[in-house]
């Protein structure tokens, strides 16, 4: 009985580890790239060129990735715009997307206003400064959670058939893109600017916006063509029916492109909508997509299809689409990193969901990433009336739960992201001709299939990288353990790892690099994942980041001469074979060329600086780098740990002690720096069991970055007033709220801010889209409302110079 269990165990065994053995045949991927069939690309005067063909971007002949982040100049106030930029490029982002809201411009016809927050302008003017391109999202619809999705409030009414060729519409819209057109002139792509991209309008012929006039109980009237009512929906989704107006869908498109080059508004790159079925301008722009996991529109909570790899360039995804796929580069406009909510609808976005997305996004055959919304911010309004869409959403927060919050806070998600942006900015153009091939497991994998690897790999049929995670929105996952996987290519099978297993944890993910050559190193394969490389006094870094549960190696063809601490180099069938220690940040020398090793925690909070000779810091504070020097910010920590690589013998640090400790690394120099601890002075002061007053009378601000507040509570929604004015709003999503009061520091030195919670009702609609630790036992309570104790957070700002 026994030996019988025993067999049943190692049968069991045997069978689990036949399962989790994959095997993948890359050699027949087909590569083809057509050219010259788009009116797209472009030089500028100093001969630099932007092309795109039907595969992927090319800047100077060389493919490249953008990495686009969403960031709305109208939603924040335009003082802090800059380090707010900076928090971008410091999380890797490449491209700035941001609207050009219509009814903000224009809120009174005839009147424009580009002053302030509307300050186009001077937005872009900082993104060039801070080394970011911009794609342009000029409308006129534009949509983004706004009020008529963008449209003025006195086109309603009048006899316009609004987003058609209607001429009084187009009369209004070239006056638009004119104002625009004066606004940007000079700061186009060909004019040595930052605009390297227009999109124009936005979900045509697929989604609309309710007109902020209608009516409780009425029918909803949508900012739409009269023809395409029945074609459009609220949201992003798939649209089976197809668009019999689709002819004139195509020529209402080219010609706002028409109008968009006569008002100066050119670009190498233009951009349309790709997803369910919208019109684009055929050949005249880039379909982009989108991919939302979390979404408010839909009735049901259900997981979605946007874990699952597949090829995405033949199969975008809310398909069918409207174009011909073999004509154009999947390019990602909108991936959820966060979502808006409404009040019945409150769907929570974890941070740990962004990363695997993006890998199985570029893992299936995108060639760029687009993060909507990258950072949140506050929807403006005329006294108490609000921009916001008249649809359940936030009177004013649009924070929308993003990478960097409505108040430049960051989330989880932030750190988590930088190691798939960081990979593309670097080895984009080893990626981006690299085309997706699929295993024979992956048509048997469903949403709520868990047991199966996720996986798929981008080759040339030689080299390439394998991608993977272990992650599904709305459904649970656990290890993956056991995990081999055996590539065929050109030159042989290579298999991760060169012996033995792996763990792929859950929620984790992997992008695995084989024959790549760097700076002259031929890498056959290898477990760790490619973050970044640069130079710095004309010596080459690379810097790759170990994944717990796979055991860091780099297999090198050929024999090589290795320096390094603690590194076991053997040699195994002609190749040397690189074993790294565990957990730990390794440096080596492979034929001179330098290799860091990051384990992954360290890696979250690795940020690259630098113009010509570049350092990668590692800190507990967030990095972002100046003309000359870096600052480093740090909310509610006056120790900061920073590691520099490669090592400098100083650095200076204002107003702050700083200490040289131990390295962990020769190549590597470490400090300690210390800043004197600054009490906040702020008054909160709860009044009742709902409200608080908060006073700032004494603050000094010239020893701060900002002050955050956070809320603890459970409840209905929280309301932030002053002056009579409501200031932001939050709908509790199982999540604290924080609150940035530097923006408000002016008006707190005359004016009391107030808070105000609404207890949660037992019967709310929303109570399915909780957290269940978070919902209450009502008994037989009909309300419910606790808020903790208050935390108050000073944030810091030091510069640095590193010598």
């Amino acid at each position: 009985m026994f030996n019988s269990l025993l067999a049943s165990f190692a049968l069991a065994a045997l069978s689990l580890s036949a399962q989790n053995k994959y095997e993948i045949d890359v050699t027949k991927v087909q590569t083809d790239v057509m050219r010259g069939h788009l009116n797209l690309g472009g030089r500028n005067l100093k001969g630099d060129t932007i092309g795109v063909n039907s595969f992927y971007l090319e800047r100077n002949g060389k493919p490249f990735i953008p990495v686009i982040g969403e960031f709305h100049f109208s939603r924040y106030p335009h003082q802090y715009w800059d380090e707010e930029l900076k928090k971008l490029k410091a999380g890797g982002i490449s491209v700035v997307a941001t609207y050009v809201f219509w009814n903000m411009h224009e809120f009174k016809e005839g009147k424009f206003d580009w002053t302030g927050d509307l300050n186009v302008r001077r937005f872009t003017e900082l993104c060039a400064q801070n080394g970011l391109d911009v794609l342009m999202r000029v409308g006129p619809f534009d949509h983004g959670e706004i009020r008529n999705g963008g449209l003025p409030d006195w086109l309603y009414g009048r006899p316009i058939d609004v987003r058609s060729n209607d001429p009084e519409y187009l009369f209004y819209v070239n006056r638009l893109y004119q104002e625009i057109g004066k606004q940007l002139s000079g700061l186009f792509f060909k004019d040595g600017g930052p605009i390297i991209g227009v999109q124009i309008e936005n979900e045509y012929q697929h989604s609309a916006a309710p007109w902020g006039f209608t009516y409780q109980d009425a029918a909803r009237e949508n900012t739409v063509a009269r023809r395409d009512i029945n074609i459009t929906q609220i949201g992003v989704g798939v649209n089976k029916q197809g668009n019999e107006f689709s002819d004139l869908g195509r020529d209402h498109m080219k010609t706002l492109k028409q109008l968009a080059i006569k008002s100066g508004l050119i670009a190498p790159i233009y951009t349309a909508t790709g997803w369910g079925f919208a019109s684009i301008i055929e050949k005249g722009s880039i379909p982009v997509m989108a991919g939302y996991a979390f979404p408010f529109w839909e009735e049901s909570i259900k997981p979605s299809p946007f874990y699952l790899f597949k090829n995405i360039h033949q199969k975008p995804d809310y398909m069918p689409v409207s174009y011909d796929v073999n004509l154009y580069p999947s390019l990602a406009a909108e991936l959820g990193t966060g979502m808006a909510v409404t009040y019945s609808r409150r769907p929570r976005v974890p941070g740990e969901s962004f990363l695997p997305m993006m890998v199985r996004t570029i893992g299936s055959g995108s060639n760029g990433l687009g993060f909507y919304m990258y950072h949140g911010g506050t929807t403006p309004s005329v006294g108490n009336y609000f921009f916001s869409e008249g649809f359940g959403l936030n009177n004013k927060s649009y924070d929308y739960q993003s990478p960097v919050g409505e108040f430049g806070n960051l989330s989880s998600g932030y750190y988590s992201l930088k190691l798939i942006n960081y990979f593309l900015n670097s080895f984009g153009t080893d990626l981006a001709p690299l085309h997706t091939v699929l295993p024979s497991t992956n048509d048997d994998i469903k949403a709520d299939n868990t047991t199966t690897l996720r996986y798929a790999v981008r080759t040339d049929g030689e080299k390439g990288f394998v991608f993977m995670h272990n992650y599904q929105d709305h459904v649970a996952t656990s290890d993956m353990k056991g995990v081999q996987i055996d590539v065929a290519t050109q030159s042989g099978v290579i298999s991760f790892p060169t012996s033995g297993t792996f763990t792929l944890k859950a929620g984790s993910s992997a992008i695995l690099p084989f024959n790549l050559n760097i700076d002259g190193v031929d890498i056959r394969m290898a477990t760790v994942q490619p973050y970044c490389k640069f130079t710095n006094k004309g010596k080459r870094y690379n810097v790759f980041v170990s994944t717990d549960g796979i055991a860091p190696e780099i297999v090198c063809k050929g024999k090589v001469k290795v320096r390094g601490s603690n590194i076991k180099s053997t040699v195994q069938s002609g190749n040397t074979v690189l074993s790294i220690p565990n957990g730990k940040i390794c440096e080596m020398q492979v034929n001179g060329v330098s290799f860091l090793i990051l384990p992954y925690n360290y890696a979250l909070n690795a940020y690259l600086v630098g113009k010509e000779d570049k350092h990668l810091i590692i800190s507990n504070a967030v990095v972002l780098e100046n003309e000359q020097n870096i600052s480093l910010v740090s909310a509610g920590k006056e120790s900061i740990e920073m590691s520099v690589y490669p090592a400098v013998n100083e650095l200076s640090a204002a107003n702050a002690t700083s200490i040289k400790v131990k390295p962990l690394e020769k190549s590597i120099s470490q400090w300690q720096i210390n800043l004197p601890k600054i009490e906040t002075g702020i008054q909160l002061i709860q009044t009742d069991d709902r409200h608080f007053t908060l006073k700032d009378p004494q603050v000094d601000w010239t020893k701060l970055n900002d002050i955050f507040i956070t809320f603890d509570y459970r409840g209905d929604r929280g309301i932030c007033m002053m002056n009579g004015e409501l200031q932001t709003d939050n709908f509790y999503t199982s999540k604290s709220w924080t609150i940035g009061l530097k923006r408000y520091s002016a008006s707190l030195k005359e004016s009391e801010m107030y808070f105000y919670f609404i207890p949660m009702a037992n019967d709310a609609p929303y109570l399915h889209y909780l957290d269940k630790d978070v919902v209450p036992d009502f008994g037989d309570k009909k309300e419910f409302l606790e808020i903790k104790t208050p935390t108050v957070v000073a944030e810091y700002k030091i510069n640095i110079e590193l010598k």
